[in-house]
């Protein structure tokens, strides 16, 4: 059984303000998967978006407006603070590109040799108000997390079977030996974690002086949700990502002709995780007055 158990309490609680009742039908999951060391199970009938050290599970009614996403992270090195590992990924996964509350209130809890702390709070998103909710595992120098952003409380039951499911290999994290097929490469401004690029470019909106300290003409790992992908008058390729309603500028990425079958299988909306150089603000257009975020030589790793 695995020791990996969400707060019900807490999941249905965050609904209050966004429903008057609450009926939540039993979850269907599919098959097991892995990612790395992690061993999950997809809710059944739901889209999969794997990227780096990554995947997410989404379910999206265009008609009604309702969804669900969850992205599971995989392992990556934690800080050796458990409290710390999950106010890292809160900060990174949900304040940052999501604007919510910085303090959440958290449930903790302690299962073979594992430390589990979930949060979550009302959040806004492109659809409008909805409920982030994060797991962070933390053990045997590695943190997980799974972030799971929806808006009908019929996902409460989803969300909690999908967390309640995971199995992680004690015996990889053994010594911190194992070894990640999707390492990131050491940089000073990276975290270990791919960075939601929604935040990257809110650091430069905030403080450009900082951020261009902490990340300018370094490699850095993003991702978030193609938006268009063009080849440009040089002949590289562009991958424009979505912006948020939090932030006024689109960051853009430039590949290659190389990554031109990876990127012609990239559609609108999907997740995908970039690596490349932070460049910062640019003028994309001579005449054009706005500028945009840049990062160059990038990969999909």
């Amino acid at each position: 059984m695995s020791p990996f158990k969400s707060n019900s309490k807490i999941l249905s609680g965050l609904f209050i303000a966004l429903a008057c009742c609450l009926f939540i039908p039993q979850a269907a999951l599919g098959q097991a998967e892995k990612l790395g060391i992690v061993r999950y199970t997809p809710p059944k009938g739901w889209t999969k978006t794997p990227n780096a050290n990554l995947v997410a599970l989404s379910e999206v009614n265009r008609t009604t407006g309702v969804f669900c996403i969850i992205t599971l992270h995989g392992a990556t090195p934690a800080t050796g603070n458990a409290n710390d590992d999950f106010k890292r990924a809160w900060k990174n996964l949900v304040v940052e590109p999501l604007k919510a509350q910085a303090n959440p209130k958290t449930d903790t809890r302690s299962a073979e040799g594992w430390t589990i702390i979930g949060g979550g709070s009302e959040v806004e998103s492109e659809a409008g108000k909805a409920v982030a909710y994060l797991t962070v595992i933390s053990g045997f120098g590695k943190t997980i997390s799974v972030l799971a952003v929806f808006n009908d409380p019929k996902y409460v039951e989803p969300v909690d079977a999908f967390i309640s499911g995971l199995d992680v290999d004690k015996t990889a994290t053994a010594g911190g030996g194992v070894r990640r097929e999707e390492s990131l490469p050491p940089t000073a401004a990276a975290n270990a974690e791919a960075m939601n690029v929604v935040a990257l470019v809110r650091e430069f909106e905030t403080n450009e002086v900082r951020a261009t300290g902490l990340y300018g003409g370094k490699r850095v790992r993003v991702y978030g949700h193609a938006n268009k992908v063009s080849i440009e008058q040089d002949g590289r390729i562009s991958l424009m990502f979505k912006s948020s309603i939090t932030t006024y500028a689109n960051a853009y990425c430039y590949f290659s002709k190389s990554e031109g079958t990876r990127l012609g299988a990239v559609n609108i909306n999907d997740v995908v995780t970039v690596e490349g150089t932070v460049v910062g603000w640019m003028k994309k257009y001579s005449d054009s007055a706005r500028q945009v975020f840049i990062m160059e030589n990038c990969v999909i790793p």
